[in-house]
């Protein structure tokens, strides 16, 4: 007996779906046999579970009144969790046209990060005309999009002081993104980006809701690489649904494929009528060397192992945990000016006390000599002001080297500059 979490029959099999007791079964997941059809079904009941909201349904008279227009943000990267997501609500759509004479509990808005400048449009015109009479509006953005007003070259100390440096750099985003050379360090902060541009573009097109395709697998997966990498206070924004503010409104951030294991996403893309022609596969891992590997593939690599091995349930424990998880009860006493993560100790005086950073007594006087050239090289490295980092970005970016550009957010006091009025200001609105 396979102990994958989903098994595909052979074509010529006697077994009949355990659902509708009609047609013969294609696979078995969760110790039970479906057709296509009736597993796809399935699959869509997971995901429309988490979104039961009365903001989700169709509405009429006062309910219509009070929660208004509603308008939902899907990023879509034509993964397989993403266009099996888009899928499901694209079809829930069509649905509630059907059954509501033409109305939608929700519109849908799709965004696509361009990956290397190349456009879907084209893609998604055809993919999008198999829901019809359903109008989704669709936007391709790049990396463009993240505001950059200052770049600052920055430099962990052997302290692990993080000194950062003006510097006088034309740079996009992605040209910086480019140029560092740690690749967990890259994956790291194009995470960061993503959920930024993504969060801004919901906040202007006015949508109360975003919807990502991670499944239970893929929350487990972010939930052990944050932990490896040192983000423990992000796990469980991670992978709980919240709420934020942006621009004084409220956006609610959902995971409807959070009971779905990946191996049972890819399987309704492949049982899905021609939707896996439109799929970006991932690359496979393959014998990659660990060194050349980031923290999320090595995790995608164990979840993957876990999967071969019959062990997949370990997925849902691991999420389940996390979310209970909560934050620190103590006080905040800055803001990361990286990743905007919340600091509640500074981390260098947990890092100071864990690192032995002393170096064994110096006996010759060319090892004096080598020394004072040393700390001669260092104090010009680290010249600059003092930032304001997260116990994750501080060791990230401790093996980015010398030449580490990035842009910062602005501090706590420059964003309430923003918002107090001189004298002089006030004098003139008189």
């Amino acid at each position: 007996m396979s102990t994958a979490p989903v098994e595909f029959l052979p074509q010529l099999n006697t077994l009949l779906c355990q659902r509708c007791k009609e047609v013969p079964a294609v696979l078995v997941s969760r110790k039970e046999d479906f057709c296509a059809k009736c597993f796809i079904w399935f699959m869509r009941g997971k995901q429309r579970k988490q979104m039961l909201d009365e903001r989700y349904k169709v509405k009429y008279g006062a309910i219509a009144d009070r929660l208004g227009a509603q308008r939902v943000l899907l990023p879509l990267s034509f993964g397989v969790s993403s266009l099996v997501l888009f899928d499901m609500i694209a079809s829930l759509l069509q649905e509630q046209s059907a059954m509501h004479k033409g109305k939608h509990g929700f519109e849908l808005i799709v965004v696509h990060l361009k990956d290397e400048g190349l456009s879907k449009t084209e893609d998604f015109r055809s993919l999008s005309s198999k829901y019809s009479p359903v109008e989704i509006k669709y936007i391709e953005i790049d990396l463009a999009l993240y505001p950059v007003e200052s770049r600052m070259k920055l430099v962990v100390s052997p302290e692990f002081d993080v000194i950062a440096k003006r510097v006088n750099s034309a740079d996009s985003v992605a040209e910086l993104v480019e140029k560092i050379s740690s690749r967990s360090l890259k994956a790291d902060l194009l995470g960061i980006v993503y959920e930024e541009i993504f969060n801004a573009l919901a906040a202007k097109e006015k949508c109360q809701t975003i919807i990502y395709g991670h499944s239970m697998t893929r929350l487990a997966n972010e939930v052990i690489a944050l932990t490896v990498k040192g983000r423990g206070l992000k796990i469980h924004e991670a992978v709980a649904d919240r709420t934020i503010v942006r621009d004084n409104a409220e956006i609610h951030i959902i995971f409807p494929l959070r009971d779905i294991l990946f191996a049972e996403v890819k399987a309704v893309l492949k049982l899905s009528d021609g939707l896996s022609d439109y799929a970006k596969l991932p690359v496979a891992l393959g014998r990659k060397l660990v060194k050349n590997m980031t923290v999320h593939d090595l995790t995608t690599q164990y979840f993957d192992g876990l999967d071969a091995t019959g062990y997949a349930s370990t997925a849902s424990t691991v999420v389940k945990t996390a979310e209970k998880l909560g934050g620190p009860k103590s006080e905040v006493t800055d803001l990361c000016r990286i990743c905007g993560a919340s600091i509640h100790h500074d981390p260098r005086t947990w890092l100071r006390n864990i690192t032995v950073n002393t170096a064994a007594p110096l006996e010759t006087e060319e090892e004096k000599a080598y020394a004072e050239e040393y700390l001669a090289q260092i104090a010009e490295k680290v010249t600059g002001n003092d930032l304001a980092a997260c116990y994750g970005c501080t060791v990230t970016m401790a093996g980015a080297g010398e030449s580490f550009v990035w842009p910062v957010r602005a501090s706590k006091d420059e964003i309430l500059e923003e918002f107090v009025l001189s004298d002089d200001s006030e004098d003139d609105e008189q």
